[in-house]
């Protein structure tokens, strides 16, 4: 499925690559939809067009060169999950570890355009190229396909994010505004870095996402619709408020709360896309004088997406739970508008699509 411009989006047929010995081709078994693909498809969000959407992806190696199978360790028919991420491997940032930040970086589903050969740079698709620089992680046996798709964003951002950005650590209170497939994983993942209390913030619509929240270790849920979330925190700390707040929700309003929701010497993790060119106003002599610190992140990285397989096949947390909507690609505008929210479904938690 191709998106020529926002708001568009139809089939398309591309030629299968000639492979080399250091590439290969990815079958797809299942796509994840995020939140950002509404954010292209709605042109709030920098893409590169034309666009072959779909940065989260899984599947089962269906051609590999024999460089790359000794690279990324797997063989045709292994079920892997490929971050979004192309990176040159020799450029500063690569070397220095942090290859989200390459200088020469493609990235699935978005940066790269699909006009730039051999075309199949995106998860919306039957086939994906499989890149040189392509990060590629062999899938576990135990993990299915839907838990597979949650590898590379859902879990790995959930749990990157509130442990290793955050610090989340062993009797903490931990906030998570925002109760996505990203925040019930940072919920679980909060818990499991031995969290005291995780308090989970999120609006009436999240009802089913909010009761999730609970399976998944909040001890607390919040309804901001019905109820002012810094008084929520204050009452449930004792007034000491959160060492760690992790927003998800990309609201600046949110935003500006969280920083009020952390007690001094804390952390604030701002994690949720605000749109192209949005200004957040906030109130940094209150943050100065409490030394909050605040952190930006962007995404996962490969350190991430091991810890987070080992966290989905503990079988502590519900994961499975997270995939609510299995949706043909044939229907990929369906399953973006429910994203978005523009078609409500209160039953919506994780929306996958499956090549048909």
């Amino acid at each position: 499925m191709v998106m020529d411009r926002p708001g568009e989006l139809h089939a398309a047929e591309f030629p299968i690559p000639a492979l080399r010995a250091d590439d290969g081709l990815l079958e797809i078994e299942m796509a994840g939809v995020c939140h950002s693909d509404y954010e292209l498809f709605r042109g709030r969000h920098a893409g590169s067009f034309p666009l072959l959407p779909g940065h989260e992806l899984v599947g089962r190696i269906a051609a590999v060169g024999e460089v790359a199978a000794q690279r990324w360790g797997v063989e045709v028919g292994d079920r892997v999950a490929v971050e979004s991420i192309v990176r040159c491997g020799f450029c500063r940032p690569c070397i220095l570890g942090q290859y989200k930040h390459c200088q020469q970086i493609k990235v699935y589903g978005t940066y790269t355009s699909c006009s730039v050969e051999p075309h199949l740079w995106g998860s919306y698709s039957r086939y994906t190229y499989l890149a040189p620089g392509a990060i590629v992680h062999k899938v576990d046996g135990r993990v299915s396909p839907e838990l597979a798709t949650l590898l590379c964003v859902a879990v790995s951002n959930g749990l990157g994010w509130v442990v290793t950005h955050g610090g989340a650590s062993i009797g903490d209170v931990v906030v998570v505004q925002g109760v996505g497939p990203i925040g019930l994983s940072a919920v679980a993942a909060a818990r499991e870095a031995g969290a005291a209390l995780v308090i989970a913030t999120g609006r009436g619509v999240d009802a089913a996402r909010l009761a999730l929240a609970a399976e998944f270790g909040a001890g607390v849920v919040v309804n901001v619709d019905e109820q002012d979330a810094r008084a929520a925190v204050a009452e449930a700390t004792g007034g000491e408020m959160a060492h760690v707040v992790l927003d998800t929700t990309g609201s600046p309003s949110a935003i500006v709360t969280s920083t009020t929701l952390v007690r001094p010497n804390g952390t604030v993790v701002d994690a949720g896309l605000t749109g192209d060119g949005t200004e957040t106003p906030l109130r940094l002599d209150s943050m100065l004088h409490r030394e909050v610190r605040l952190q930006h992140v962007f995404t996962y990285d490969y350190a991430a997406v091991e810890r987070a397989q080992s966290l989905i096949t503990s079988g502590r947390y519900p994961f499975e739970r997270l995939i609510s909507h299995r949706i043909p690609i044939s229907r990929a505008i369906e399953a973006i508008r429910l994203v978005g929210r523009e078609d409500p479904d209160p039953s919506l938690i994780k929306a996958v699509l499956v090549p048909g």
